[in-house]
Parts: structure tokens; C-alpha cells; sequence
């Protein structure tokens, strides 16, 4: 028997920080992660452990957090 697909909420809240643009993953009401333009380059961070990865753009670094939270996820 095949499992129903589980609908789940994603939003992307722009914010600026030290005068640097920053996006904030939250699934539902709970941030997952933020991705952080630094020096023309951006940095994905998961805020559960602080994990860091380095991506080339604010996509690639949206769905590494979303990838890594979903390997993660308890």
C-alpha cells in the first residue's frame, strides 16, 4: 500500500543582519537554517548544530539546508 504525500509548509523570511542579507528557512513556525552572503559568496548554516557549508548560491544553499535537515530529522 503506498504511503500519502506529506504536505509540508516552507518559508523563506528575508532579513538583513550587520548589514549583510540573510534568509531564514523555517518549516512551519520552526527555523531549520539561514543562508548568509559573505563576501560575494554564501554560506549555508543549520541552526540545530551550527553545521556550515559553503555554497555558490541562495538556492544551492536552500536546498543543502533543507537536505541536511531532512537527513537529520528525528
Amino acid at each position: 500500500m503506498a504511503k500519502k504525500d506529506k504536505k509540508i509548509e516552507v518559508s523563506v523570511k528575508d532579513i538583513e543582519r550587520h548589514n549583510q542579507p540573510v534568509q531564514q528557512i523555517f518549516i512551519g513556525r520552526r527555523l531549520i537554517g539561514e543562508v548568509v552572503t559573505a563576501n560575494e559568496r554564501f554560506k549555508a548554516v543549520l541552526v540545530a548544530d551550527q553545521s556550515e557549508f559553503n555554497v555558490r548560491s541562495q538556492e544551492e544553499g536552500l536546498e543543502m539546508v533543507l537536505q541536511q535537515y531532512h537527513l537529520h530529522q528525528r
